[in-house]
């Protein structure tokens, strides 16, 4: 990811173990620009879509992004389920 008028950033993903990658990209998508939309920070939206995308593939099947409920649960003592806790009044 590259803000404008700065220096590339690494968000890396999440390991997980996959079970079918099919729907990852819409989940990240999807989840991303509800994060923005929500108002979070480029950054934190993009890393919230790096784990609604890991837990999307741990799942079979297209149709497996994540609820907000689903993604803090994937998320539950990191750092990043605070940050999205506390940004969306929860």
């Amino acid at each position: 990811m590259v803000l404008p008028g700065g220096e590339p950033l690494h968000l890396p993903g999440r390991r997980v173990t996959a079970v079918d990658s099919n729907g990852a990209g819409d989940a990240h998508a999807g989840a991303f620009l509800a994060l923005l939309g929500h108002g979070l920070d480029p950054v934190t939206a993009a890393e919230g879509a790096n784990a609604a995308a890991a837990f999307a593939v741990t799942r079979p099947g297209p149709a497996t992004g994540p609820t907000l409920d689903e993604l803090l649960g994937f998320l539950d003592g990191d750092s990043l389920a605070a940050r999205l806790s506390s940004a969306l009044g929860r």
